[in-house]
């Protein structure tokens, strides 16, 4: 799903939130828009999104912002929003519970590596890929279920809002590919921890092993800061449906 260029404009335009939300956005679509996301900037753009959800979310709690969604003509876009909000919802609940199960054996892999058991290293190793395949697999499913970005008659704030979820969507996207890229590395695109761990009647020194426990622990750290921020992410935005709902049921 890609993120578009689109203006946002409301009508409280000079309100602090809404200038930092179209900050934030703006910073986003340009890291989110680059063809080689890393880790790094993943991991804050999710924080960023977070930023976002908390402006929109301080917007809806505005009565003039309330008056307006409340209408009769703009009820179908809220209600449209609250519909894919669970989707997105569904989707992050995925991927963070992907990430617990990458971890765990990522953490199973570190045992095995301490051991020295060559044999159980490579199997780990070959499935730690094969979870982060099924994981990439799982969000592009998730995603085929969320409809396109609002356009038409929906006030500003959703399509603001709408904005925020294609791009978050893109975000999740991009997790898993990550997290395999930094399974690989070499100019013969094997993986780094096969062709470094489990090489025929190779012994490996204290130093070379340390090395590579610590190249393990490194991996599992992302994974973790990942994990943390798609729990933020996710109470984000739960907060923003609550406000939905509070303004559909007013």
């Amino acid at each position: 799903m890609a993120c578009h260029n689109r203006s946002i404009s409301l009508s409280t335009s000079s309100h602090p939130f809404v200038l930092k939300a179209e900050e934030e956005l703006n910073k986003l679509k340009a890291s989110v828009g680059s063809t080689s996301l890393t880790y790094e900037i993943i991991l804050d753009a999710i924080k960023a999104v977070g930023h976002v959800y908390e402006c929109i979310n301080d917007l809806l709690g505005m009565s003039s912002n309330q008056n307006g969604l409340s209408q009769v003509q703009q009820r179908r876009w809220v209600e449209q929003e609250l519909e894919e909000s669970i989707k997105l919802l569904d989707m992050c609940s995925a991927s963070r519970n992907n990430l617990d199960e990458i971890k765990y054996h990522i953490r199973n892999l570190e045992l095995a590596i301490k051991r020295g058991e060559s044999k159980i290293i490579k199997s780990r190793v070959l499935l730690y890929n094969q979870l982060v395949k099924k994981a990439n697999k799982d969000v592009k499913k998730q995603v085929a279920k969320i409809s396109e970005s609002m356009s038409g008659d929906a006030l500003a704030i959703v399509l603001l809002l709408s904005e925020t979820r294609d791009i978050t969507i893109s975000l999740l996207r991009s997790v898993f590919p990550s997290l395999s890229k930094q399974a690989v590395s070499g100019k013969t695109g094997k993986l780094h921890l096969v062709s470094s761990l489990v090489q025929k009647r190779r012994i490996m020194c204290k130093k070379e092993q340390e090395n590579e426990i610590l190249d393990i622990a490194s991996l599992r750290v992302n994974v973790e800061k990942l994990e943390i921020g798609l729990e933020s992410l996710f109470r984000n935005v739960i907060q923003c449906r609550v406000c939905l709902l509070n303004i559909c049921s007013s």
